[in-house]
Order: C-alpha cells, then sequence, then structure tokens
C-alpha cells in the first residue's frame, strides 16, 4: 500500500493554485491544524510538512502549546501548519486538551482554522475515527492522515486507503512523517478539499456523539467499508514483538531495575563516548588562542580575545560533545517507544509522593532543560500537582549542569573516566529520587492530597529510531543549546576578564617611574575589581571550603550555569599557564591554594561540596521567570529560588566540614 492508494492527481486549477501562486511561493493561502490523540504521529508529521524539527516523542503531554510553522515551498503556495496537543477525550479534557478543542470547535482567541488534517494510527482504527467524527461535524475541510501503517504487518492486518476513503467520504492518505513518505500527496489532497465547491457526503459526521452507539457505528462503517484485511482472527491481531519486549520491561519485579539499568547506562556513557570529540575541540581552542596571540599585536586586546573570549568559551565548549550525546540518546529512547514505559513504571511511586503519573515528562524534560520542562507540566490537570511538580524541576540536572559537573568530576576522579561516568550517572539519577522525595514531604506536610489521580495512557508501539531523524532532532536540540548559552556565555566571560585583569589604579603597586596610576589599570588578580567582589563574600565561602575566586564563578552562575566553568578558566588564569584548555584548567585548580597558605582549595570534600551546591541550587534566572509566569505568583518563583539556593549553601557546607571532621581532605 502507498500513496498512489489516495487519488491525489490534481491540476492547478483543482487545487486551488494558480499560476500566479506558483511565483509567489511565500504567500499564505490557509491555516491548517494537525489535530489527534498523542502518540498517533502528529508532530512527526508536522517536521515532514513543515521541514522543522519540532518536538516529538513517545509518551503523553509533549505538545503543550500550539506549535506553527509554515509548509514547504516544495508543497506550493505557503500553509500555517498549526500543531495542536493530542486530544485523548473532549469530555473533561485536560487543559492542553481544552486548547485543541477550543481551536477545533473556533473557539480559540487566535487560531482560526481553515482545514484540519486529522492524524489517524492505522493501527487504532475505531478509537481515532470517533474522533475524527468530533472534527468531521465542525464541517471544515478535512483530511485524514494515516499513520503507522508499517506497523499494522506485525498484527496480520492491512488497510486499504483507497476503500476507506470512498466509504467514508473523506479523503485518507497514508503518511510517514519519519521520512516524509505521502506528504506532497497529503496536501495535495488538502488543496482539494479546500478548493471544493460542491458538497460532499461525509459518513463521519454521522456519527452519533453517545460513545457506545458511535463505536457501533464506526465498526459498521469499517465492516461495510472492506478496507480492513487480516491475516488472523481479530482476538490475536495483537503486536506480539511488543509484548514480549514488554513482558520483560514492564515486569512487575524487573520493570523498574531495568529502567534505571538503562538511565545509568545512557548517563554513564556521556562520558567515555564523548572524551575523543572533546579532545579535538579543546585543541582546536587552543590553537585558536595560541593564533590570536600570534597574530594580533601584543597588548590587552590580544589577551583580551584569547584569554577572554576564544579561552572563556573554549572551556564550555568542550563538553558540548556530552551534551550532543545525551540528547542523541535521549532521542533515541524517545523513538524507540521505551520511554513511555517509563511514565507508566514510575507512575506508582510518583503517586505516592503526591505526584500525577504525567509528571514523569517535565522531570524528564528537566534533564535537558528546566524551561520548556516548566512548559509541559501544563499536561498535568491538576493544579496542585503541577505546582508540586513544578517546584521539584530545579532538582532536575539540566544539561546546563553537565559541563560543571563534568569538571568537577574531572578533577575528584582525574585517572578513570569509567568512574567518573558512574558517578555522573548517579547523580541524574539521584535527581530523580531527591525531587520525588522533596514531593513527597511538601506532599504530606504542605500541599496535603485531597483525593487520588489517574493516569490514562496507551502504550506506543516499539519502532526501530531512524537515522535522519534521530539526528535531525539531536541536532535541533543541541543547537537550540548553543543560542540559548552562546551569548550569556560569551558576555560574561568577556566582563569577568575585564573584571580579573582591571582594578582601581590606587590598589596597584607603584609604578617604576613613580608616575601616577590611571583611576582604573591593568591589575593583577589580586587587586582586581574580581578581588575586590570575591573577597567580600569569602567569609561565607569558607564553610563549602573555596575561597572567593570560586565565588565570583557561583555569582556568574546564576546568568547561566554553564558560565561557571568559563569563569574557573579566566579567574585562575588558564591561557597564561603552560596548558590550556580542559587539562591547564585542572591542574591549575588542583594546584590552587588559599591566599598565604599553602592550603589546597580543590580538595575531594570542597569538590564533593560544589557538585551538591550545584546539585540543588537553582542559578537559572530565566527558570525563575518562567516559573512566575507559570504560577502566575512571583512570590512562588522567589520562594522557590531563595529556598534551593539556600538548601544547596546548607547541605554543601554540611558536607564538606562534616568530611573533613572525619578526616578526608
Amino acid at each position: 500500500m502507498g500513496p498512489a492508494d489516495v487519488s491525489t492527481s490534481l491540476t492547478k486549477a483543482e487545487a486551488g493554485v494558480s499560476q500566479s501562486q506558483d511565483k509567489k511561493p511565500h504567500t499564505v493561502s490557509a491555516t491548517v491544524c494537525l489535530a489527534g490523540a498523542p502518540n498517533a504521529g502528529k508532530t512527526a508529521l508536522m517536521n515532514a510538512l513543515t521541514g522543522g524539527s519540532f518536538h516529538t516523542a513517545n509518551y503523553p503531554g509533549v505538545t503543550v502549546a500550539l506549535s506553527r510553522g509554515k509548509s514547504k515551498p516544495d508543497f506550493g503556495p505557503l500553509l500555517t501548519i498549526v500543531d495542536l496537543p493530542g486530544v485523548h477525550s473532549t469530555v473533561a479534557p485536560s487543559p492542553e486538551e481544552e486548547i485543541s478543542c477550543q481551536v477545533i470547535e473556533d473557539r480559540h482567541h487566535s487560531v482560526k482554522p481553515d482545514a484540519l488534517i486529522v492524524v489517524v494510527d492505522a493501527n487504532q482504527l475505531e478509537r481515532h475515527l470517533k474522533f475524527a467524527s468530533f472534527i468531521a461535524r465542525r464541517g471544515k475541510p478535512m483530511v485524514i492522515a494515516l499513520t503507522m501503517t508499517d506497523l499494522l504487518a506485525r498484527t496480520g492486518q492491512s488497510v486499504n486507503a483507497k476503500k476507506l476513503e470512498v466509504r467514508l467520504g473523506v479523503p485518507v492518505v497514508p503518511v510517514d512523517g519519519r521520512t516524509g513518505w505521502g506528504a506532497a500527496e497529503l496536501i495535495a489532497a488538502l488543496r482539494h478539499e479546500i478548493a471544493r465547491t460542491d458538497s460532499k457526503e461525509n459518513a463521519l459526521a454521522l456519527i452519533p456523539e453517545e460513545p457506545v452507539a458511535a463505536y457501533k457505528a464506526i465498526r459498521e462503517l469499517l465492516a461495510s467499508s472492506g478496507a480492513i484485511g487480516r491475516n488472523t482472527p481479530l482476538v490475536l491481531a495483537t503486536d506480539l514483538f511488543t509484548s514480549r519486549i514488554d513482558r520483560v520491561v514492564l515486569h512487575r519485579f524487573w520493570g523498574f531495575p531495568i529502567f534505571f539499568a538503562v538511565l545509568i547506562g545512557l548517563f554513564a556513557a556521556i562520558f567515555w563516548a564523548a572524551q575523543p570529540f572533546m579532545d579535538w575541540i579543546e585543541a582546536g581552542f587552543a590553537a585558536a588562542g595560541q593564533l590570536a596571540l600570534r597574530v594580533l599585536p601584543d597588548g590587552v586586546i590580544a589577551r583580551f580575545i584569547a584569554e577572554g573570549i576564544i579561552g572563556g568559551v573554549g572551556a564550555v565548549a568542550v563538553f558540548f560533545p556530552q551534551i550532543v550525546i545525551l540528547f542523541f540518546l535521549m532521542t533515541l529512547l524517545e523513538d524507540s517507544g521505551y520511554l513511555a514505559r517509563g511514565a507508566a513504571i514510575v507512575d506508582r511511586p510518583l503517586a505516592y509522593m503526591g505526584l500525577h503519573g504525567r509528571s514523569f515528562v517535565p522531570m524528564l524534560s528537566g534533564f535537558a532543560c528546566a524551561i520548556p520542562a516548566v512548559l509541559a507540566a501544563r499536561a498535568i490537570p491538576s493544579r496542585r500537582e503541577r505546582l508540586l511538580t513544578i517546584w521539584i524541576l530545579p532538582l532536575m540536572s539540566c544539561s546546563a549542569r553537565l559541563p560543571v559537573y563534568a569538571l568537577l568530576l574531572a578533577a575528584l576522579l582525574p585517572d578513570s573516566p569509567w568512574e567518573a561516568g558512574l558517578s555522573l550517572a548517579a547523580i541524574y539519577v539521584a535527581s530523580l529520587l531527591v525531587g520525588t522525595l522533596t514531593a513527597g514531604l511538601i506532599s504530606r506536610f504542605i500541599l496535603r492530597k485531597k483525593s487520588a489521580s489517574l493516569l490514562a495512557m496507551e502504550m506506543p508501539a516499539y519502532r526501530k529510531p531512524l537515522v535522519k531523524p534521530t539526528l535531525r532532532m539531536t541536532w535541533t536540540r543541541s543547537s537550540a543549546y548553543l543560542k540559548k548559552a552562546g551569548m550569556p556565555i560569551i558576555v560574561i566571560s568577556a566582563f569577568l576578564w575585564l573584571l580579573s585583569n582591571f582594578g582601581l589604579g590606587s590598589h596597584q603597586p607603584q609604578r617604576a617611574d613613580n608616575t601616577p596610576n590611571s583611576f582604573v589599570a591593568e591589575s593583577a588578580l589580586d587587586s582586581s575589581f574580581a578581588a575586590q567582589i570575591g573577597q567580600t563574600m569569602e567569609p561565607a565561602l569558607r564553610p563549602m571550603g573555596v575561597d572567593w575566586r570560586v565565588g565570583v564563578g557561583l555569582i556568574s552562575a546564576f546568568a547561566a550555569r554553564e558560565v561557571f566553568v568559563s569563569s574557573m578558566a579566566i579567574v585562575f588564569h588558564v591561557a597564561g599557564a603552560e596548558e590550556s584548555g580542559q587539562a591547564g584548567l585542572l591542574d591549575q585548580m588542583r594546584a590552587a591554594t588559599f591566599a598565604g597558605t599553602s592550603e589546597r582549595i580543590f580538595t575531594p570534600s570542597s569538590v564533593i561540596g560544589l557538585i551538591v551546591f550545584f546539585f540543588f541550587s537553582l542559578q537559572c534566572l530565566s527558570t525563575v521567570a518562567v516559573v512566575r509566569s507559570e504560577t502566575g505568583s512571583w512570590r512562588v518563583a522567589g520562594l522557590q529560588l531563595l529556598f534551593y539556593t539556600a538548601l544547596g549553601y546548607v547541605f554543601s557546607s554540611a558536607l564538606v566540614q562534616g568530611l573533613r571532621l572525619l578526616g578526608f581532605e
């Protein structure tokens, strides 16, 4: 079965496309909405139609807002494509389902669709066609995009799209959003429907609204269409491949250990798999810094570019391969369908802690970035559980923490990448455990639970991830990280270099020729502006086992956590050392001592203390702003900032002092 099964041979006149429109492909001709149930393949189809890389995953609640895009110019005059959140039910819907229903019923304040593409899973025709009947009753032009046809063979079934189209009275086009197969035919059929002036019988619009009667009518339609073919009895039409795997990964006793083993393997792989790429990037930035020093005239500007810009950015960029690998492996798990099982596995412990099963989605998203994770919490129907989920999201170890953890673990375990990798995995797993424990405590004593909530979700069939879509999604996420973090890193690195290389002239040593210093002059680190700021706060940092230089990095990290790494590179003057890059930074950190003493700053206890501080503290002002927007309260956002920052400081200080009392360095 292929696109040829659907009649899509249209002339330009039939499709409503004129020669003048062909010459102006940037003219938007209509607004088209993608609607369907979760996991039906909407967002993958959105990518195929627009050429964009909108987030797609095999668990519910990913699309929690309206995603917009323009259709590819290859498909003719541009269409505005809007991806609606998935809808389980039109009765008592969740907040994101309510958005979809508002758009479909023309009640949304800004999105008014001219036509709709209804995404229907070929393996769940009865249930998905019932939702299609809800759309058909609106009377707008519509086309059915038939997805997941490649999975029909597993259950011994087949669907004839042409016969189904004739019986329903609605165009039915088989598509595969992952590869783009059928997308052109889908758009052509849609344009045909938009351009129609004659009336056409739509059997879906006649389906009754009452659920029992609706399913009975749909079964009769499918039976009379002759579109469904089965090589096995209906009772045996199950996906044996998926069932066999689920018997293991969803096992009552083995499911949870397998889930955590997968997560541990994922995060442990980040360390060893990224090392060769990190070495190449480190060598590249080191060479670029040396080149800048050779080419530019000797002076402040040359050192500013080589040390402040290239060195500062390079200190963070060296960890970019780890972030790419994290996103790549997460995308593989999403596209395979396994992460939906993860949501089912953790539903019971999450519910015991006062959370909703859907809390797993934003918690998992928090490993990438807390901002989309907070937005994903909209999918949680209960306001109490939504607030509780938002409250614990800062505990999820986002990608911005990854460079910091990688640097500190490399300093703590210099000759053991496997131990560092397992330690990183332990940090990520601990963030899930501590987050759920925190939720449980708050649920018991502050936000008391009034009634039990239920998780309703479907398990998608396992699918083999495709290389091209996986790589495209990986790059989209990784490049988004670069865009988000790149400018703050450059600006703050440059600013910190200036602070650490200049100071008040009155604080500088007298010149050899006895001429007075200017008001602001080049300065050694100990008499720089950074030193003056940092030394003011050093008494508060001593319980954490660090000095003012680390304090400067901690303050800068509130703009972007990654900047802590470049801050360390700048305040410890790595570029001035014999080695540059990560190796030079680590050597400088190991040799660093408190002023006037031989006491080392970066001991095992102080490094562990810094890891604990970054584990708990909310050092992301962008997240604070988004939390305020989603909760409508500066009080909640401010309290969250103060609570986690204070928690990080107290736990870090207590751990460092406790380890030293026990005899550890």
